[in-house]
């Protein structure tokens, strides 16, 4: 049911004894309407009895701070109210009232009554006691002005609010007004119900705009800083779910990264050590923004774990057989290479769980060491790469990078075995004599840990985190100068000398290897190229000068790219022999003019040297002069090699009477020694007996012979010490028509070596200097 109330009451008009309508923490102010929900018996009986008897006035009184939930008492009411003008009864379920009312008046309650079940007061109109005065209208115009700038910047006030306040000069309905429209508490709303004075009430009314504009003032800031701080994330993340939807539509749409990731995780065959601590670094991912720069470098962190071979292993071929026909077929000679591979493939036939073998192999350039690694990986059916470490200066290649740095990337030996695809590849690590080192560290005490056994089961790489099994990996690494490899590192390894091809090798090497490949490179068939065995030694004599074949490959390729050239040019076969060889390589570099074996002459020796490439003879030259006693020494000679020097003149001096010399010869001529080729640095001590040889021949004027070669360290004692290299030595002087080579006779040991290309030579074996001389000098001509 609903009541409506519309007749109008002067305030004359209000009885002095009115029912009570108690509020709870709400103050009703005169001309503010406010609704009210009754349940209470006593007050709904004073609300009916004031609509049946048109006595349409309540006293409102406020409610005084009590527990919720207390009984409405009339010690808890407080004295000062508010008369209010029912407008509107409408009866709400459970037996209650909802009432509409509107205040008109400010009372104080002389005595509150109970009677006739309502509750009842006698009232006395309350009015303020001061005038308009010069500081209510300042009051008044601040209470405006703040308003003003309460509607521009508060959500909860409308423009309109200051539009009619604007025009409102009544200070009382001024400060009514805008009570109505600001929530204060309900203790200062009935302080400023109670003021006496109407300065003192548009005083407070300004202190709660103050309080209230504070307020807002506050929140802004926090919105504006929120915003800003939120700005780019949500602006990204608009962006985010646009794309998402466009994919969706497109029919792009992908599970979750995170869960192909677990995903992904589950199937790898990963130590359970290792997998909780990529699921760790997963949950990391998802609590981290998929923006920021740490979720981009967790992510490929996390991807290159998925990527790698964990728990893949290729399948060994063990065949013996198969294994010798592969090395056969790709490599001719090398057998002691070929003895170790096949050594180690019958190990792993006994035992499979048998640690892998570092093997080192080291020679000249051009002699087959890489792609004898690939050859091993073939031949046992594993996987194959090739790390290159020439020039490399960065510690960090071999163990990786932080991942806090920018660009930061796993190590060689990781991305190796990730783009091998397995856990027990082949990776050849090629030229480890070439290592550099510098402030950033040094790769080759990093590779300590890569090549032991005993520690690379748990290798430490610093991008990936976490320990690497390498003990699966079979390491194979190449140098030309093992003397250029540290100590430490040289000691994990096995080292495998490849000495230079001989003459007879290049040939075969070439006739079986390398004009097959080189015709089918350039796209020849079989019969279109005819190249005689006489036009390859020539271009093995007259053409190179190495201890590979290297040089010789790249030859033969420009053959058959003539050949190719006048296939497509004039449609013709051709066939190159000695006569047009000339004109498809140019002149000779190294023309047939061999070593003169037969001019036997003062002052003049065959001296073997070894170099990365290879063996060299060197020829070697002295004379004397008039002068004071000097050794003078040309050539690009090393240190040790002028001390080589020093050490034959002094044995010569200490021996002038055993080969007749005036020792007045030392003292009134100086000797020049000089070694052809001089802008070649030359070093190493094995020059000694030829040196020696040199200076006794100018001394005694007897004639060297021609014939002979020889190489051997020289002692102050005259006795003849071991040298290296012995194998290249012998290939130079063989290279070079000198059918006798002497030899230290603590290098008999190298026999093996040299036995199987020493045919039509003859090899001096020799333990002093007296030896040497006795062989070389030949008798004084008179």
């Amino acid at each position: 049911m609903e009541i409506n109330l519309a007749q109008d009451h002067s305030l004359e008009a209000v009885p002095k004894i009115i029912p009570v309508v108690p509020t709870i923490n709400v103050t009703v102010f005169p001309n503010m309407i406010m609704p009210l929900l009754v349940l209470d018996d006593r007050i709904m009986n004073g609300i009916k009895q004031a609509v049946e008897t048109e006595k349409y006035v309540l006293l409102l009184s406020a409610r005084e701070s009590g527990e919720e939930g207390q009984e409405i008492d009339t010690d808890n009411l407080y004295s000062i109210g508010t008369v209010a003008t029912i407008m509107r009864v409408i009866n709400v379920p459970n037996d209650g009232i909802k009432v509409l009312v509107q205040g008109i008046q400010r009372v104080m309650v002389k005595d509150l009554t109970i009677r006739d079940d309502m509750l009842l007061a006698e009232i006395e109109p309350l009015a303020f006691n001061s005038e308009v005065t010069d500081a209510t209208r300042a009051l008044i115009k601040n209470i405006k002005d703040i308003s003003e700038q309460l509607s521009i910047t508060s959500n909860t006030i409308t423009p309109d609010f200051y539009a009619i306040l604007s025009k409102m000069h009544d200070p009382e309905k001024v400060a009514e007004f805008v009570l109505s429209h600001i929530e204060v508490k309900s203790h200062a709303s009935q302080l400023l119900l109670e003021c006496t004075s109407i300065d003192d009430l548009l005083q407070g009314v300004y202190a709660e705009l103050s309080k209230e504009i504070s307020i807002v003032e506050v929140q802004e800031r926090i919105r504006t800083h929120t915003r800003d701080s939120i700005n780019k994330n949500q602006h990204e993340y608009y962006l985010r779910e646009q794309l998402k939807a466009i994919k969706k539509e497109l029919g792009e749409d992908i599970v979750d990264e995170m869960e192909e990731m677990k995903a992904a995780l589950k199937g790898k065959n990963i130590p359970d050590a290792m997998k909780k601590e990529i699921e760790k670094h997963i949950d990391k991912l998802e609590r981290v923004s998929p923006e920021s720069m740490e979720a981009t470098i967790t992510r490929n962190h996390i991807e290159l774990l998925l990527s790698m071979p964990w728990g893949v292993y290729t399948k060994d071929n063990l065949n013996i057989a198969h294994a010798k026909s592969v090395l056969d077929i790709d490599h001719y000679g090398l057998e002691d290479v070929k003895d170790r591979i096949l050594d180690f493939i019958s190990v792993k036939n006994l035992k499979s769980d048998g640690a892998s073998p570092i093997i080192c192999f080291a020679g000249p350039p051009g002699v087959g060491k890489t792609s004898l690694g690939k050859s091993i990986a073939d031949t046992m059916g594993r996987n194959f790469q090739r790390i290159s470490l020439g020039g490399v200066k960065d510690e960090s290649e071999i163990r990786g990078h932080r991942r806090t740095y920018v660009g930061a990337m796993p190590g060689r030996i990781i991305q190796a075995i990730k783009k091998a695809g397995s856990m027990n590849p082949v990776i050849l690590i090629d030229e480890i004599d070439k290592i550099g080192a510098d402030f950033k560290g040094d790769p080759s005490a990093a590779l300590l840990e890569v090549l032991d056994p005993n520690q690379n089961k748990e290798f430490y790489d610093n991008y990936v985190g976490i320990p690497f099994d390498l003990s699966n990996v079979m390491f194979i690494l190449t140098c030309n100068d093992p003397n250029a490899i540290s100590g430490p590192l040289m000691d994990r390894m096995e080292l495998i000398q490849l000495s230079g091809y001989t003459i007879e090798e290049k040939q075969q090497i070439a006739k079986k290897y390398l004009v097959k490949q080189a015709m089918a490179e350039t796209g020849l068939k079989e019969n279109s190229l005819q190249i005689a065995r006489s036009v390859l030694d020539t271009v093995i004599y007259e053409y190179t000068r190495e201890a590979g074949v290297r040089h010789l490959s790249q030859l033969i390729k420009k053959l058959c790219a003539k050949a190719a050239r006048a296939f497509v040019e004039n449609a013709e076969t051709i066939t190159i022999t000695k006569k047009n060889l000339e004109k498809f390589l140019g002149p000779k570099k190294y023309p047939a003019e061999k070593l003169d074996s037969k001019t036997h002459m003062v002052g003049m020796t065959n001296g073997l040297a070894w170099t990365s490439f290879g063996g060299d003879v060197l020829k070697i030259e002295s004379v004397l002069m008039p002068g004071t006693g000097k050794l003078i020494l040309t050539g690009h000679l090393g240190e040790v090699m002028k001390e080589s020097a020093q050490a034959a003149l002094s044995y010569a001096r200490v021996h002038a009477t055993q080969f007749n010399i005036d020792q007045a010869k030392f003292t009134t001529y100086d000797l020049h020694i000089h070694v052809p080729a001089g802008a070649v640095p030359k070093d190493g001590p094995s020059a000694g007996i030829t040196l020696l040889s040199s200076m006794l021949s100018t001394f005694t004027g007897r004639a060297v012979n021609a014939s002979f070669a020889m190489t051997g360290e020289l002692n102050l004692r005259g006795e003849v010490m071991p040298i290296g290299g012995v194998k290249e030595k012998v290939l130079a002087a063989k290279r070079n028509n000198l059918t006798t080579v002497i030899l230290p006779e603590d290098n008999r040991n190298d026999w093996n070596s040299i036995k199987d290309i020493i045919e039509d030579m003859n090899i001096i074996w020799v333990r002093h200097a007296d030896e040497v001389l006795e062989h070389v000098l030949m008798p004084l001509v008179k």
